[in-house]
């Protein structure tokens, strides 16, 4: 058996993005991201989750990744605990604590955690099977 993974969106003063696994009834599943601030940083937290049942959710906004193996779950989890959370990176005054570095927040946890899923093998990409078919 397999799972769905995908990106989801949340309403925020700036969106936040997770991944999710839809491993359960209904549309449920299994949450992937950080949470905190540039001020604070940021910490991991994997929960679980039925995102369209969110009053913040962005409707449109869940993006379809591929697929993960039931049996892999462990092995994803601890992929996306291997990827740093986004850190302190601002002071209250508004300056950035390195302005050599770009800004990290919870989309660029999320681009890096996606990569790197796909990397391992652990998220396999189908959609690229269904374009190949389509274009026979």
């Amino acid at each position: 058996m397999s799972y769905g993974v995908c990106t989801v969106e949340y309403l925020g003063s700036l969106n936040h993005i997770a991944l999710f696994v839809e491993n359960e009834s209904a549309g449920g599943g299994t949450l992937f991201h950080v949470i905190g601030t540039i001020l604070r940083g940021m910490t991991f937290e994997m929960k679980r989750s039925a995102p369209d049942q969110s009053a913040t959710f962005i409707k449109g906004s869940k993006k379809f990744i591929g697929r993960v193996k039931e049996e892999d779950m462990a092995l994803f989890e601890a992929v996306c605990r291997s990827i740093p959370p986004p850190g302190a990176q601002m002071s209250l005054n508004g300056k950035l604590t390195d302005p050599s570095k770009p800004l990290r927040r919870c989309g660029e946890w999320v681009t890096e955690a996606r990569s790197k899923l796909i990397e391992d093998g652990i998220v396999k990409r189908e959609y690229n099977m269904h374009i190949a078919a389509t274009q026979r």
